[in-house]
């Protein structure tokens, strides 16, 4: 039996954006392409009881920061005076933490 990621509904409410912010549809499209990626990226073992919690927790930060991200379409946010815009990173050390452990690895 194979692994189910998190649902539409455990995403939402994890989250806590409202449907009037982003439509169900609109976040499904966005959970499985997170859970396509990270998919590509880790082992994911056979679990009967549901997607392994720390893979579990890393789709939620990763579905988290891909809506926050929504409304900064450019990647760079803010302008101050003195060092310019920022922009956002591309690496989360949470989500690395909690996949690290099931990263494939490859070598060549």
């Amino acid at each position: 039996m194979a692994a189910i990621p998190p649902s539409l509904v455990d995403v939402r409410a994890w989250i806590q954006v409202p449907a009037t912010l982003i439509s169900d549809e609109q976040l499904q499209i966005v959970i499985n392409a997170e859970v396509l990626l990270q998919a590509k990226l880790c082992t994911i073992a056979e679990d009967p009881t549901g997607w392994p919690a720390d893979l579990r927790q890393a789709i939620y930060r990763r579905v988290a920061r891909e809506i926050a991200a929504k409304g900064i379409p450019l990647g760079t946010f803010g302008a101050d005076s003195e060092y310019g815009p920022a922009r956002l990173s591309r690496w989360d050390a949470e989500i690395g933490r909690l996949e690290g452990p099931s990263r494939k690895v490859v070598f060549g």
